[in-house]
């Protein structure tokens, strides 16, 4: 969920949410890959180092980094590649990079920003990466839209069809039709919390390399928010699962779910707009979890 930097438009109905597109924002200056299509930086311990050399499930040595601002450009090409790539909404629209730069990039700076962009690497390799967010008791109010924790009765609302919804976005159609989807399911977020909660970290994006996903450090680095958090003196976690592997990675954590969106009660024109997905999911899970 990362947060609504400009808003040129209101959407009837839907509240806005934090992960966002925007109509402006700095390009990304793409790095040149080595011959093995990877990502690289000759001196990736020269960041502030979270974990160095955890042992893989496969026996791989990964070290965790916090990125800082020199890693713009490479952090925002990799969310870009591998988010439009493998996210299944995403794959399912056959969003290009350029289609999802106008997220990627804005995202990373904010986060680069106000919250944290943690990177694994594999020797000099970029292998995954997971933006976290942080937000107090000033902010709640904001992205909830007055919907806040301790509500005893929170209804998750869904309209009939969202055509009209995706016709103000300004962007790409499938980016329109995307970010229809998140300002439905995540700026509700709050009414569900339990009374009390007075800050939040939300898991915005985490993505791994396809062939580091048996690894076990999309595990390791939602552990890494974690505790972030609690350094923070954050007490509660949320998470947006689109896909079935991130369900079932919070799931096992101890996630619990909110509520749920199933794809085909998110129409066009009466058609579902995510029908089929490659990797069978069926809902939109809002997840949180207790530190």
């Amino acid at each position: 969920m990362l947060r609504r930097l400009v808003s040129n438009f209101s959407t009837p109905m839907i509240q806005t949410a934090s992960i966002c597109a925007e109509a402006h924002y700095t390009p990304i200056k793409k790095q040149e890959k080595c011959p093995e299509g990877y990502l690289r930086h000759p001196d990736p311990l020269s960041r502030e180092i979270v974990i160095k050399g955890y042992k893989s499930r496969t026996g791989r040595l990964i070290d965790f980094v916090k990125a800082d601002f020199r890693d713009r450009d490479m952090a925002a090409q990799f969310f870009c590649e591998e988010y439009s790539a493998h996210n299944n909404c995403c794959r399912h629209a056959n969003m290009t990079f350029e289609d999802f730069e106008c997220m990627a990039a804005p995202g990373t700076d904010l986060m680069l920003d106000r919250g944290d962009v943690f990177m694994a690497f594999d020797g000099d390799k970029l292998v995954a990466t997971h933006l976290v967010s942080y937000y107090y008791e000033d902010k709640l109010n904001d992205i909830f839209h007055g919907e806040l924790p301790g509500d005893a009765n929170p209804v998750f609302k869904v309209k009939d069809d969202y055509a009209d919804v995706i016709k103000t976005y300004n962007f790409n159609p499938a980016m329109n039709r995307y970010m229809a989807l998140l300002d439905t399911i995540q700026p509700q977020t709050g009414k569900f919390l339990p009374k009390g909660v007075k800050a939040l970290g939300i898991n915005e994006v985490l993505s791994v390399l396809p062939e580091y996903q048996k690894d076990g450090i999309g595990y390791t680095m939602l552990s890494l928010g974690d505790a972030e958090c609690i350094k923070r003196g954050i007490t509660h976690i949320a998470g947006y699962a689109l896909a079935v592997g991130t369900q079932k990675i919070c799931k096992e954590l101890g996630y619990d779910s909110l509520y749920t969106l199933p794809y085909t009660d998110f129409k066009e024109n009466g058609t579902p707009v995510y029908a089929n997905l490659y990797d069978g999911a069926i809902v939109a899970d809002s997840l949180v979890r207790a530190l």
